[in-house]
């Protein structure tokens, strides 16, 4: 137990119990983290248990015990309210692993960037160049050359072909396709089931089969907002 290193997961919502759960599983394989806890804003939540882990606080919290050097994982499915969690949270100093699940295959021959999780039965091909803060939910394939940047997420069972592009902040839902050489831009969202066959602007959401943009969301990452800890994914 002496060699664990402590983390917190941010965020107890549903993607939080499953990172747990992830985190466990590494666990089993080779013990290398305690779970300090949870951090989440909403008082409800706060001085309960979720499957035996304390949810410590709100980032007052932090406030109280930041000892610097504490790994964090941002247990959020939501690339703005990541982002901006990231960007709040960050003045604490706290240390951000890459969490690979030990039933994920990764060639070594690709790169993973800080505070990224790569959930249960993916697959990573050669090449692959996945960003800071990265979210791969159980069960995605991603083909040789694809590009996936800061703070996207992809939901269950998603396929990228080869040279794929995902830039910045994009949400990529359940078992989307992307057939090869396509870029998506950032901070767009692709609906669940979609097939993309075009690029997609920037700060776009798009779904169907072909899928086609229905909508522009803007978005300025820089702004002051300043969403909450409790998250639903």
């Amino acid at each position: 137990m002496g060699c664990m290193k402590d983390i917190l997961i941010i965020g107890a919502g549903n993607f939080g119990r499953e990172v747990a759960q992830l985190i466990h599983d590494i666990n089993q394989d080779k013990n290398r983290w305690n779970i300090l806890g949870f951090i989440d804003e909403t008082p409800e939540k706060h001085a309960t248990l979720i499957h035996s882990i304390p949810v410590l606080g709100g980032p007052e919290w932090l406030e109280r015990n930041s000892r610097g050097s504490v790994s964090a994982v941002f247990a959020i499915g939501n690339p703005r309210n990541k982002y901006r969690l990231i960007s709040r949270l960050d003045k604490f100093g706290l240390d951000y692993p890459i969490l690979i699940h030990p039933g994920a295959i990764i060639s070594s021959y690709s790169s993973i960037g800080a505070g990224s999780i790569i959930c249960w039965g993916c697959f990573i091909s050669v090449d692959i160049r996945i960003g800071n803060h990265v979210a791969i939910n159980p069960g995605c394939g991603i083909g040789h050359d694809a590009a996936i940047m800061d703070y996207s997420t992809l939901y269950w069972n998603v396929t990228l072909s080869g040279n794929v592009t995902i830039q910045e902040g994009c949400e990529i839902g359940s078992k989307v396709s992307v057939i090869p050489q396509r870029k998506v831009g950032r901070w767009s969202t692709i609906g669940a089931g979609a097939v993309v066959v075009k690029d997609i602007p920037e700060f776009s959401t798009a779904v169907g089969v072909p899928a086609k943009q229905i909508k522009v969301n803007l978005f300025d990452p820089d702004s002051d907002g300043d969403p909450s800890l409790s998250t639903p994914n």
